[in-house]
């Protein structure tokens, strides 16, 4: 399903819920941490001294020492202090292998790459990464566990194990903050193919999120696989409304139940597609268009008395298609239809095929021009190839002249020594 946003972009929403965050840094004495409530007491890690913890977003930050507080750090903490800062020069240089053999259980460093391999995208790693810091924050005690685990549960859904995301995920469905829980969830169980369900948490998200494109989304796709059309057409127009791409355009046209709605909105989609030079949406309109007007040819064909060769664009494209542009043979395309609607809306009977016969005219005399202009075209590019290879072969021989000349000037050739 394509989203509305980046899958980057997408995973960090997802996966950082605005809450206010814990902080451990080396302000705080290594027996102590500061929360919302107030100061609670337990036994922090070592290396705590020296890092601002975020516990819930599941990030930290080393923080230098200044010259004075290495002076009154003891003589474990200078030693740990001196592997921490050759760890950290590795961090910042992005070579996390060198600083994971320094320690491979070091659980900034793990958290640290976990982030890097988050807005890298490679959401395979991130799990991995999320899964060795659970394992790691059993002793270390610094993250929020829960927090762990919903994060967890949202890389198995970029990594697409939906049904096991769902389960980590379902227990969250509450908690603060609960559109990204809704989104998610609605899009695991839109891929699970259970699209009532889908439905009841996409419906949840309000029209100022900015979860609320993505939502409407999963809202058509599921109405529609419900063979549901009215409620997916209903979401189509909300979504051009917001988001007036070819897709959405495309879409409102797919769920329209008559065909001049549906020409319309892929007249639309073709004409944007076009504009932008966006090749994929281009041929999906076109098709579109194509399966409207071209029987509609067929059948005036159909019914005349007398013979005329069939206007037939799918035959043109044939012709066409590998000398042509994309954009040029679309645009040509809407003009073909917009003379073909106008001969059968103005005549009929022997009128209509002579208005025929000049479309016909007039195709044949596009296509030989289309062929020409290919033609000079790839006269000039076979030129331009010879002229390319005249003048590396020029440079060639000039370049051996000159390594003949300067060898022939060199004291050993005259015997000098």
């Amino acid at each position: 399903m394509k989203k509305f946003v980046s899958l980057m972009c997408l995973a960090v929403l997802l996966l950082n819920t605005p809450v206010l965050a814990e902080v451990y840094n080396k302000n705080n004495s290594l027996s102590a941490a500061v929360t919302q409530t107030g100061i609670v007491t337990l036994q922090l890690p070592d290396y705590a001294k020296f890092y601002s913890i975020d516990p819930v977003n599941i990030s930290v930050k080393y923080i230098q020492p200044t010259d004075r507080e290495v002076k009154q750090l003891s003589k474990s903490e200078k030693k740990l202090y001196k592997q921490i800062k050759k760890i950290e020069k590795y961090v910042a240089k992005k070579d996390f292998k060198k600083a994971f053999k320094e320690d491979n259980d070091f659980l900034p460093t793990h958290i640290q790459y976990m982030n890097f391999c988050l807005l890298a995208g490679d959401y395979r790693e991130t799990l991995n990464e999320m899964l060795t810091i659970q394992n790691l924050n059993k002793t270390d005690k610094v993250l929020d566990d829960e927090k762990i685990t919903f994060k967890i549960g949202m890389l198995y859904y970029l990594n697409k194990n939906y049904s096991t995301a769902l389960n980590m995920l379902l227990p969250f469905q509450n908690k603060q903050n609960p559109e990204n829980i809704w989104f998610a969830l609605g899009d695991i169980y839109y891929n699970l193919n259970e699209y009532n369900s889908s439905i009841l948490y996409a419906k949840k998200i309000q029209p100022s999120s900015e979860y609320y494109p993505g939502a409407l989304e999963i809202l058509y796709n599921s109405y529609y696989n419900l063979q549901n059309f009215k409620q997916a057409n209903f979401y189509a127009k909300e979504l051009v409304k917001i988001l007036p791409t070819p897709i959405n355009y495309m879409r409102l046209g797919t769920t329209s139940g008559d065909t001049n709605t549906k020409l319309t909105n892929y007249y639309k989609a073709r004409n944007i597609s076009a504009a932008e030079k966006n090749y994929h949406t281009l041929s999906q309109a076109d098709s579109r268009i194509i399966s409207i007007e071209q029987p509609k040819i067929d059948k005036a064909v159909a019914g005349l008395s007398l013979f005329v060769e069939k206007p037939d664009w799918n035959k043109i494209t044939k012709e066409n298609a590998n000398i042509m542009e994309p954009v040029d043979l679309s645009n040509r395309m809407a003009d073909f239809f917009k003379s073909t609607n106008a001969c059968m809306t103005k005549f009929d009977g022997r009128e209509l095929v002579k208005c025929f016969e000049a479309v016909n005219t007039e195709q044949a005399k596009l296509t030989q021009e289309a062929k020409t202009k290919y033609q000079q075209e790839q006269q000039k590019e076979l030129e331009l190839q010879r002229h390319r290879m005249l003048l590396e072969q020029q440079t060639y021989y000039e370049r051996m002249y000159l390594n003949d000349f300067f060898y022939l000037r060199h004291p050993y050739f005259f015997g000098f020594w």
